[in-house]
């Protein structure tokens, strides 16, 4: 579990994210199938925020519309850790063909 922390325009204070299940097939999944069977959300929600996806609805002002609001900003924060990590230096020297 890799634990990514960020933040959602508009609301105050920090949230929380697994990126590992985030990004994860049984994720990606789950939530293309949750267009015939919107329960499917509800447990990636649980999943992805790591129990506290009521609590975060509730911050962003209760309802089930800003679902969407969540899950982008964490994308994004999730998308911007992975891009960061790969930027970082290499530690060895290329070599040099002779």
């Amino acid at each position: 579990m890799k634990e990514i922390t960020f933040t959602v325009d508009g609301v105050d204070g920090e949230f929380v994210c697994d990126a590992d299940e985030l990004k994860s097939y049984k994720t990606a999944k789950q939530l293309a199938r949750a267009d015939e069977d919107f329960s499917l959300s509800f447990d990636v929600m649980e999943r992805v925020f790591m129990g506290n996806d009521e609590e975060y609805i509730e911050r962003l002002g209760g309802s089930v519309d800003r679902l969407n609001d969540l899950l982008a900003a964490a994308l994004d924060a999730v998308g911007e850790d992975a891009k960061n990590s790969s930027a970082s230096p290499q530690t060895s020297k290329p070599t040099e063909a002779k």
